[in-house]
């Protein structure tokens, strides 16, 4: 007797690229602005599943965003560079990675230094590339770059005075609980010092 062969739930991460036509592809015929402006667009496709079903779909676009994680050893401890911040779109307090959207033309690692410098006063050197990711890729059409540094420069004051509450060099043995009480909340932070963690394992 054949072995079962996985379901749709049971496939392994080694898929390959589905046909275009399968039941979860969805093709855009259309998309029409709602609303335009330099920070965010919102758009409305016209969306059709692979069984034909056609409908709309809201589509949210906003400007590609740099990350970093900047890293020091200090007394024989490994710390992370981050921002104690308040946002007020989910009301709460948290800690990040500085962070920044992308200018037009502009290099995204160059993003990712000058936001470190600009949010925190600490100047990195050379950064190398962690992950890209999208956050929410169901609705939201924008990519994610974290960079990572090691080591880094006090240069000064923040030029962004209004970024953050406080600035801190945090013990990495730190980060999952700050993650676990809620602390680290936001995509960019918790994805690029989750990728850091398992680097260490």
């Amino acid at each position: 007797m054949s072995e079962p062969q996985p379901g749709p739930s049971q496939q392994t991460a080694d898929t390959g690229t589905p046909p275009e036509r399968s039941r979860s592809h969805w093709t855009v015929h259309a998309e029409r602005p709602v609303y335009e402006n330099p920070w965010v667009d919102v758009l409305m496709a016209d969306v059709e599943l692979g069984d034909g079903t056609r409908f709309e779909h809201h589509v949210v676009r906003t400007r590609n965003a740099a990350s970093c994680v900047v890293t020091r050893v200090a007394d024989g401890r490994e710390e992370v560079l981050m921002l104690w911040r308040h946002r007020f779109a989910i009301d709460k307090w948290v800690w990040e990675i500085p962070s920044g959207l992308i200018e037009e033309g502009e290099d995204p690692a160059e993003t990712a230094r000058r936001e470190v410098e600009e949010e925190t006063g600490w100047r990195v050197g050379e950064v190398t590339p962690l992950l890209a990711f999208h956050p929410v890729g169901g609705m939201l059409r924008t990519q994610y770059r974290v960079f990572r540094a090691h080591g880094a420069e006090y240069v000064g004051e923040p030029t962004e005075q209004n970024e953050a509450e406080k600035i801190a060099w945090v013990p990495l043995d730190e980060v999952l609980g700050l993650i676990d009480s809620g602390q680290i909340a936001t995509a960019a932070s918790l994805v690029g010092l989750l990728r850091v963690l398992a680097e260490r394992r």
